[in-house]
């Protein structure tokens, strides 16, 4: 499987799925908890993607450099940004999407989810 293949089987196709639901429960109207609503989401996953690839880029870049790992040529598109190719730099960002959206579709679905507080009264 080429890099790219695995980016949209494993990330791109649930960024969709995730975007959809979140799309629907935002026409449903489901609020994230009140924790989570000091800053807008997209602006905060922006800011963390951001850090993931200042953070993540010397890592990466020197264990490519030093033959710690490679990629295979014939796996990837061929634009590299230093060592790395850009699909691992796009694999930094994707990650974080979906994480982030993860997080807001979880946390509305837990947030009006009925407690069953048995014994307590």
């Amino acid at each position: 499987m080429t890099y790219g293949g695995f980016l949209l089987r494993f990330l791109i196709a649930p960024i969709v799925a995730l975007t959809a639901l979140t799309w629907y429960d935002a026409r449903r109207q489901r609020q994230v908890p009140p924790a989570l609503r000091a800053a807008p989401p997209a602006a905060v996953v922006g800011v963390l993607a951001l850090l993931a690839v200042i953070y993540t880029t010397p890592w990466d870049n020197h264990l490519v450099a030093t033959a710690v790992w490679s990629y295979d040529p014939e796996l990837v598109w061929g634009i590299t940004l230093g060592w790395v190719p850009l699909e691992e730099y796009l694999f930094f960002v994707l990650q974080t999407v979906m994480v982030g959206l993860w997080l807001l579709v979880l946390s509305r679905r837990l947030a009006s989810a009925p407690v069953d507080v048995e014994g307590e009264g």
